[in-house]
């Protein structure tokens, strides 16, 4: 999951359109907010309340902005997690999230 987010999906161009198969970002947002408090963060979360869709509304580059599983190497997430070595902030991630 690392490499395919941090490295293959990470190498597009920040304005590729992120088309997901399954409606998240709502119960994403949820998690999100436990973990990162930042500005590109709040106002996904007021997009996420404030509309049904969200699909096909974000790029790569926002994705960077506010996925914490694309931002293991940020030493706030890092912090969340415990851990520093990006995969084990992935599992770290995975675990906290699947636990809410």
């Amino acid at each position: 999951m690392n490499i395919a987010l941090n490295e293959t999906l990470a190498a597009l161009p920040n304005d590729t359109k992120v088309y997901p198969g399954h409606e998240y970002t709502k119960q994403n947002v949820k998690f999100l907010t436990t973990v990162l408090q930042t500005e590109p963060v709040m106002k996904l979360q007021s997009f996420a309340e404030n509309n049904q869709q969200t699909q096909g509304k974000f790029t790569i580059g926002d994705e960077k902005e506010y996925n914490v599983f694309m931002r293991v190497d940020d030493p706030t997430i890092q912090k969340a997690t415990g851990k520093t070595n990006e995969v084990d902030v992935m599992g770290a991630l995975r675990e906290m999230k699947n636990s809410m």
